[in-house]
């Protein structure tokens, strides 16, 4: 079994803001045939990610849904502010930081740093050095969006 791997985005250098770097995660990787799951922090930022699904690139579709539809575990990419796995995702993006990671059996988590300078940066720093130090995960930081 291939250990976790842990993706650290510095949007700053990758030039784009949360939202629009989800979008374009979640296309690649549904794209790459992987389920994803989009975490965001309430119910207003998941509908804000949900327009920004249909809006991101004009020549993509991402199929994608919002949690607690009927069809929820179906769905290739969805987008929750509820911890969970319910539509069995293999890839898991954190608009915001967390710490404990999620559990629910993701090969991948993606965690996007904040543009800013401040605690949630700071928390993210300290984050990627607990996990390099304990060696479980495969732990990279990207400054580039597929």
């Amino acid at each position: 079994m291939s250990r976790q791997r842990v993706e650290f985005i510095n949007l700053r250098q990758a030039g784009s803001d949360a939202l629009g770097a989800a979008a374009r995660l979640a296309a690649h990787h549904h794209e790459q045939g992987r389920r994803v799951l989009i975490l965001a922090r309430d119910a207003a930022e998941a509908e804000e990610m949900d327009r920004r699904l249909w809006t991101f690139d004009e020549g993509s579709f991402v199929p994608h849904a919002l949690a607690g539809g009927p069809e929820e575990g179906r769905e290739p990419v969805l987008i929750a502010h509820q911890p969970g796995n319910p539509n069995q995702a293999e890839a898991l993006i954190l608009l915001h930081h967390q710490d404990p990671l999620p559990g629910g059996g993701f090969a991948l988590l993606i965690l996007l740093l904040p543009q800013e300078e401040g605690p949630e940066l700071k928390a993210c720093r300290a984050l990627y050095a607990k996990l390099r130090e304990a060696g479980q995960v495969e732990v990279v930081h990207e400054t580039a969006l597929p």
